[in-house]
């Protein structure tokens, strides 16, 4: 009898491990965009997209690190999508043409679900008003 309810126990037991495992989400299946962030440049007088209004491509768009290193980047639809696998935070210069942005940013804390890598903080753009949403950075010109 005794070995009965050892038996029932320690069943109950792994019955309420796999219960608690199920709440969570399986990441395995999920598949996830890469940890980033995007500037869109916006003309203050047109309010469109600066790069698309001024025809620039990715020969003319250079963005390097605090110790001018080039950082890899990519050019959708006139955002500048820069992946951020190397470091989630840092001092970045933006040069488009002859134009020159210094930026800084952070990011959040992910919050444990499977594609959340955080959101953009403590950004900072000493020479230009700007705006942050998630992972997208506007600034304005």
């Amino acid at each position: 009898m005794k070995a009965k309810w050892i038996l029932i126990l320690v069943s109950l037991f792994l019955i309420n491990c796999n219960i608690g495992d199920a709440s969570k989400e399986d990441c395995s299946t999920v598949s996830c965009l890469e940890m980033g962030y995007s500037i869109e440049l916006i003309s203050k007088d047109s309010e469109a997209n600066w790069i698309i209004e001024k025809v620039y491509t990715e020969e003319d768009i250079q963005v390097l690190n605090a110790e001018e290193e080039i950082v890899p980047f990519s050019l959708h639809n006139g955002n500048i999508w820069i992946p951020a696998s190397n470091s989630n935070h840092g001092m970045h210069t933006l040069i488009v043409d002859e134009l020159e942005i210094p930026y800084s940013y952070d990011f959040t804390e992910p919050d444990g679900s499977c594609c959340d890598f955080g959101d953009l903080k403590d950004v900072i753009v000493p020479n230009n008003e700007f705006k942050v949403s998630d992972f997208q950075l506007e600034i304005f010109l």
